[in-house]
């Protein structure tokens, strides 16, 4: 497996929505790529938030989401804002069920980087023991044992060994935000003072500061996860964070948009005696 690029390698990968048509931009133009063009059916936008190897409250969350677009007929946009891996005890579940894709037809699924997810690849597709040993002290023994790899045998080489390179190819074909009318998905957020499409991938997974004190200066509205948030999701001028630390809480959050209506939660809920202290 070949060196993976590091973040200033990479080529800006985003995501954005025209009326019923989805596009995928590197910045020099867009282009059409997802989906077919399905009329009768409106759309409802879903962002969720960092599911950390939670695939129990994913497939619940995802069951509520079907329920809630087939109760008004319509279909779903469910963009998922990264962190997939780590911490929680399914690291490789959550991944083969985002790989496979929605159950119904009409919807359309956009899965975002975030920065553990970046951490992975980092260690795994890039060789780099720096990169593994962080890993490690950021969740990264739940994946590794989601895999088959016990800690006491965890390693970069093992790691290698244990992880399909389709799950490794996924991640690495991961956008970095969506855009989509009033909306824009990313994991962490934007730095409010540089445009669009200039803003850094690093950025894009990491930040806390400025974008949430001065996430008002925006033309849009920010869905972000990564600052979890044990008192449900907050809602703030300019952005929603709905990262409710699935993996300690036990509670996985969704947020169900349309242009000019208030936002709606979806909440999976694991019951409190198994969920993390």
């Amino acid at each position: 497996m070949g060196q993976a690029p590091s973040l200033k390698d990479w080529t800006v990968r985003a995501l954005r929505i025209d009326g019923d048509r989805s596009t995928v931009s590197d910045h020099q133009g867009f282009g059409p790529i997802l989906g077919r063009d399905d009329r009768q059916f409106t759309t409802v936008q879903y962002g969720v938030g960092d599911i950390h190897g939670m695939r129990g409250l994913l497939d619940n969350l995802l069951g509520l989401i079907e329920a809630d677009a087939s109760a008004s007929n319509e279909r779903a946009t469910v963009v998922f804002l990264g962190d997939l891996v780590n911490r929680g005890p399914s690291s490789r579940q959550v991944l083969e069920r985002l790989i496979a894709g929605p159950q119904r037809s009409r919807d359309r699924w956009i899965t975002l980087r975030g920065n553990h997810d970046q951490l992975l690849l980092d260690a795994v597709a890039g060789k780099s023991e720096a990169a593994f040993r962080q890993l490690m002290q950021k969740g990264g023994a739940e994946t590794l044992a989601s895999y088959g790899v016990g800690r006491r045998e965890a390693s970069l080489s093992r790691a290698r060994r244990a992880i399909p390179s389709e799950h490794l190819k996924f991640i690495d074909a991961l956008p970095f935000y969506f855009h989509a009318g009033d909306h824009l998905f990313v994991h962490a957020g934007i730095d409010p003072r540089v445009p669009l499409d200039r803003q850094k991938e690093a950025v894009m997974m990491t930040i806390r500061e400025p974008f949430l004190r001065k996430s008002y200066l925006l033309p849009f509205t920010v869905v972000h996860g990564h600052v979890p948030s044990a008192n449900g999701p907050v809602v703030a001028p300019q952005r929603i964070g709905i990262d409710t630390g699935a993996y300690a809480t036990g509670v996985l959050t969704a947020v169900a948009l349309r242009n000019g209506d208030t936002p709606r939660f979806l909440k999976s809920i694991m019951e409190p005696s198994r969920a993390k202290r």
